[in-house]
């Protein structure tokens, strides 16, 4: 976007955010270094005045008000300190019955090195309470701006749309107001994209990116959106804005809007759809039947890096990966970008002694060090390897294969797919359906795991650890199920039962005992994010009617790699309702440390590989010792 682009958008947030804060009302923008004033369309409702009553500048206002009052919102504008918020009553000339009151809210901020009023106008004879999203902006800022700007209700109707978005797509007002904007929609963007947009949208308030709508003459259409809820009496949303800027002219041709469809952004190679199109291509000319591999190469724990380094400084290196690929494989295999940590290479070889090379060789040379923005940073890569004809015949499982392989090497960097693996993965349908049937037919198991307090000798607390009991009568350990769990996406029911037994168990524990102690439970990373996340644990508790000095949580590392300041929140909450929080796994992470300073935890759990070894290896014992230290300085309880 343009500079000037950037400044109509700040504008208009401005005039929003001044709006909301102040909650309801017409509002009012004036340039104090030239008196100019813009207004809500609301004003004439709230004032009572004509259209061409209105005030256009401050000598206009301030000729409609009381001389007494006049004088007393002139010191407001002038004596009052920048984002202070004052409040004033004033009287107009005017004689018209309900229209001759009026509660102002104030406040000045300095925008482009001029003063700024922003002013919210109150009818005490009215009913303001009730808005909508369309009453926000100015009718003139509005119409004028140069980005197409469409408001909707709070679910997601249309309710405003500006003279620039009827004239970017070709519609009327009367053929989109009411409708959503899946109207315009161009259907390049999965089910997935939209998922993500509003997940964000709802946790940040906000969202930006690249989307393609459609014209209305069936014309595509590329746009940088920036998406906003807008929110009004007690912070709930009554509407969302959408301000678009039409970048089509940036996507030049159809030759690169295609490119744009199949390639990735970051790196410039082609993407899943890409590559998929490419070995379709190729396999169905493949008349000579010539042998064709699949190497996808994974580089490792890269949310990990991206936290420690910063995600520009990992973009960085992620174009270096890129261009060292390209460079090794040159013509001879088609490389392309299938996830932001994972690279495909396709293409033609003769032996299996021909890929063992090749995969060394890029191990080797991705694995030497990055020199990025003043750091030195290693990278660790694996390989997974399928090929046709003698894996599969069918190009969709080639990458599948592929990434089989390497999901299942192990300590191994390079993996070729093998029929064993098959074999694992038949494993795992077995377990998931042992899953589902203990689900439905009471076959998880908790066990309550005691925690000790070595001076006493005592019982302080206890974890909760959940069991699969299988139709045969097995019993199986969670590192063997929940991954499977995960991957089929059982965990939410796996996680509803967790918490409901520990909360059910505790009670009968703590009632049993002598004294009070704490039951920690562990969730899985999906609930963890989810919205609800919260009201379920404070739901359950109500349900049973449990002390929450009974209850406590363990978290892993990852869950707050890809949104640190959400979790946080989600932290505090979980301290507010009054739960001790422990942090679990200490000591694996590249991060753990530092989430000691950001988080309020109240525990900390010593990895058990540092305990494994404790009696026979110095430095495990030097480690633990360390962080005993550390954790006695911070005023935390360590458990190990």
């Amino acid at each position: 976007m343009v500079e000037n682009d950037e400044k109509a958008i700040e504008e208009l947030l401005d005039m929003y955010e001044s709006a909301s804060e102040m909650y309801t009302g017409a509002i009012m923008r004036i340039d104090l270094s030239s008196g100019k004033i813009i207004y809500s369309e609301n004003l004439k409702q709230i004032t009572g005045l004509g259209k061409n009553e209105l005030p256009n500048n401050l000598d206009e206002l301030l000729a409609l008000i009381k001389e007494e009052d006049a004088q007393k919102l002139i010191d407001k504008f002038y004596n009052i300190e920048y984002d202070a918020e004052w409040s004033l009553k004033i009287s107009s000339k005017s004689n018209k019955e309900g229209f001759n009151k009026f509660d102002l809210t104030g406040k000045k901020k300095r925008r482009d090195e001029k003063d700024v009023l922003y002013i919210l106008v109150r009818n005490p004879n009215q009913n303001f309470g009730l808005m909508s999203p369309d009453t926000f902006f100015p009718k003139e800022m509005f119409d004028t701006s140069p980005q197409a700007i469409v408001i909707t209700d709070k679910n997601n109707k249309v309710v405003r749309v500006n003279k620039a978005f009827l004239e970017m797509t070709g519609y009327t007002p009367d053929e989109v107001i009411g409708k959503g904007p899946n109207f315009w929609a161009s259907n390049m963007h999965d089910k997935n994209f939209y998922e993500q947009m509003w997940q964000e949208l709802k946790s940040k308030g906000f969202w930006s990116g690249r989307i393609i709508d459609r014209k209305k003459n069936g014309e595509m259409i590329f746009l940088y959106s920036n998406f906003f809820e807008i929110k009004g009496y007690n912070n709930k949303v009554i509407g969302y804005m959408a301000i678009n800027t039409d970048i089509t002219n940036n996507v030049k041709k159809e030759e690169e809007i295609t490119r744009v469809i199949k390639h990735d952004s970051l790196t410039g190679l082609p993407n899943i759809k890409g590559l998929s199109e490419r070995i379709e291509d190729v396999l169905q000319k493949n008349t000579e039947e010539k042998k064709f591999a699949i190497l996808v190469v994974k580089i490792d724990e890269l949310h990990e890096l991206i936290d420690l380094y910063g995600l520009e400084t990992m973009n960085r290196v992620i174009k270096e990966v890129a261009k060292k690929i390209t460079e090794i494989v040159g013509k001879q295999y088609f490389a392309s970008a299938i996830s932001k940590d994972e690279f495909a290479l396709f293409g033609c070889f003769e032996g299996i002694d021909e890929l063992e090379s090749l995969a060394t060789n890029l191990l080797n040379k991705l694995s030497t060090p990055y020199q990025i923005l003043g750091e030195r940073i290693f990278l660790k890569v694996k390989i997974g390897i399928s090929s046709y004809p003698i894996d599969s015949a069918k190009p969709e499982d080639l990458i599948n294969q592929a990434e089989m392989a390497l999901k299942n090497s192990m300590k191994k960097s390079i993996n070729f797919y093998s029929p064993e693996l098959s074999q694992i993965f038949g494993f795992e349908k077995k377990v998931e359906e042992e899953i589902n049937l203990a689900l439905d037919n009471n076959g998880l198991l908790m066990y309550f795991q005691p925690q000790i307090d070595t001076k006493e000798t005592s019982i302080i607390g206890a974890e909760a650890l959940i069991r699969l009991k299988q139709s045969d009568g097995s019993v199986l350990s969670p590192n063997v199920f929940l991954g499977i769990a995960n991957k089929n996406a059982l965990m939410d029911r796996i996680d509803q039962f967790v918490l409901e037994e520990t909360i059910k168990s505790a009670r009968v524990i703590n009632a049993s005992l002598d004294k009070n102690i704490r039951i920690f439970f562990n969730v899985s990373k999906s609930f963890f994010e989810r919205e609800d996340f919260l009201y379920s644990i404070e739901n359950m508790l109500h349900k049973y009617n449990l002390n929450t000095s009974y209850l406590g949580i363990e978290l892993t590392e990852d869950l707050f790699i890809e949104d640190f300041y959400s979790a946080q929140k989600k932290v505090e909450a979980l301290k507010e309702i009054g739960l001790k929080i422990a942090l679990d796994d200490f000591g694996t992470g590249f991060s753990s440390l530092s989430y000691l300073n950001k988080l309020d935890v109240d525990k900390i759990k010593i990895d058990k590989s540092f305990i494994d070894n404790i009696l026979h290896d110095e430095t495990s014992q030097r480690l633990v010792s360390s962080i005993i230290s550390m954790s006695k300085s911070l005023g935390l309880e360590v458990i190990a």
